[in-house]
């Protein structure tokens, strides 16, 4: 820019709009070079559609195109408008949203509840509200996107333990003294490897090292615990967890997310969490299609009880023929495969049998451990799942 403002008058405006295009190109060459970095390791990614048995999507009961939900909501769009006007603290709030919060935070057993616009701006706002320069945050190394980047937009000090190994945060909670809050945030399932978290024992560290413990229950809300309220009410810790978080994209197959806690928590949370305070509240009708979906998995039980069942036989025949799942006991199932190039042959081979599955490679996980991630929905029918099975295991050992 300084070139363009210290050339002589004679150059006039041409000279200007041809430098100005020169600078252009030259932001343009560094952009296609990083894309074509990814491209050569084979880590580009694009936008594509599934195609044939899907078994990519969170839809976990596959709730998404339920019509008692759809019909709800279609309804609550039509009385309420398409969208909420503004951010809740200036506009944006309605009857709809204390209403809802009031039944979900009900349905949990918790003082209070607050709705985000999704999960990952709930994680951005819980992790950055609360860690200040006095805050220690304690994650998982396997932390989720949203509680790492809600970390990196705080100023406070981040401990990284092993994974789901408790003796490792303990270990961690120990080296640090003084005043200040402890934080620990955890996943109830994590949501690349399928393994659930020991709760219990990080519920006992954070009572005995007086830490407040975090929850994000995403991928295993709907699916476990009494009523699929969760694996904090499974193990009935709702008494040792200060904050949860219920995610309504996955399981319950409509949008949005909602934390829970104490008043006290809620409040604090209203004044700190920057993506609620500037961000635009989601849209009436997508609250009201919240509660409903609650409502319809808590009665058709069923779908919960056919996602588990069914993903236990997929484990079943995947850990019979020696193929790695690491330590997963839910619906997720990962086939970790190692390569990107052998990731990519299993995945393009599946999808030429009509199975489409996500492929993931890093940095979404550790580098070595590329895999295919198999979501087991109450939608999928046995005979699929065997056939899905028998061809992954046909490409890992041909006979």
């Amino acid at each position: 820019m300084l070139a363009v403002l210290d050339l002589p008058k004679k150059h006039g405006k041409f000279s200007i709009f041809l430098i100005t295009k020169v600078m252009q190109h030259s932001f343009e060459n560094i952009i296609a070079d990083k894309l074509a970095g990814k491209k050569e390791k084979g880590m580009l990614r694009s936008l594509i559609q599934p195609q044939g048995l899907d078994f990519s999507n969170n839809d976990y009961l596959g709730l998404a195109n339920h019509y008692e939900i759809a019909s709800t909501a279609a309804e609550a769009y039509i009385k309420h408008g398409a969208g909420s006007k503004g951010s809740r603290l200036l506009g944006g709030n309605h009857k709809v949203f204390e209403e809802t919060e009031k039944w979900l935070a009900n349905w949990k057993g918790t003082e209070a509840a607050l709705i985000f616009n999704c999960g990952y701006n709930a994680n951005l706002g819980v992790i950055s509200a609360f860690c200040d320069s006095k805050t220690h945050l304690f994650c998982d190394r396997l932390s989720h996107a949203s509680i790492l980047d809600g970390y990196a937009m705080s100023s406070g000090k981040l401990h990284r333990f092993k994974h789901n190994n408790p003796a490792d945060l303990e270990k961690a909670l120990q080296k640090v003294t003084g005043e200040g809050l402890k934080l620990i945030a955890v996943e109830a399932v994590y949501s690349m490897d399928g393994d659930v978290a020991p709760l219990k024992e990080y519920a006992d560290l954070a009572e005995k090292y007086g830490a407040m413990l975090y929850v994000d229950e995403a991928h295993s809300d709907g699916i476990l615990g009494p009523g699929g309220k969760g694996l904090v009410a499974q193990l009935g810790l709702e008494s040792k967890v200060h904050l949860s978080l219920t995610t309504f994209g996955k399981s319950y197959g409509t949008m949005g997310a909602c934390v829970f806690g104490s008043q006290l928590m809620i409040d604090y949370l209203i004044n700190h969490a920057r993506s609620f305070i500037y961000s635009t509240a989601i849209s009436p009708g997508a609250v009201i299609s919240m509660q409903k979906a609650v409502e319809v998995a808590t009665r058709e039980s069923f779908r919960r009880e056919s996602v588990l069942k069914m993903s236990a036989y997929f484990r079943g025949k995947i850990t019979e023929a020696g193929i790695n799942c690491l330590q997963s006991e839910t619906q997720i199932v990962p086939i970790v495969l190692g390569t990107l190039e052998k990731t990519r042959k299993c995945h393009a081979l599946l999808l030429e049998k009509g199975f489409y599955t996500a492929y993931v490679r890093p940095p979404t996980v550790p580098n070595g451990t590329a895999r295919l991630r198999i979501n087991i929905c109450a939608t999928h029918k046995e005979k699929d799942i065997e056939s899905l099975a028998e061809e992954i295991i046909y490409y890992i050992h041909p006979i």
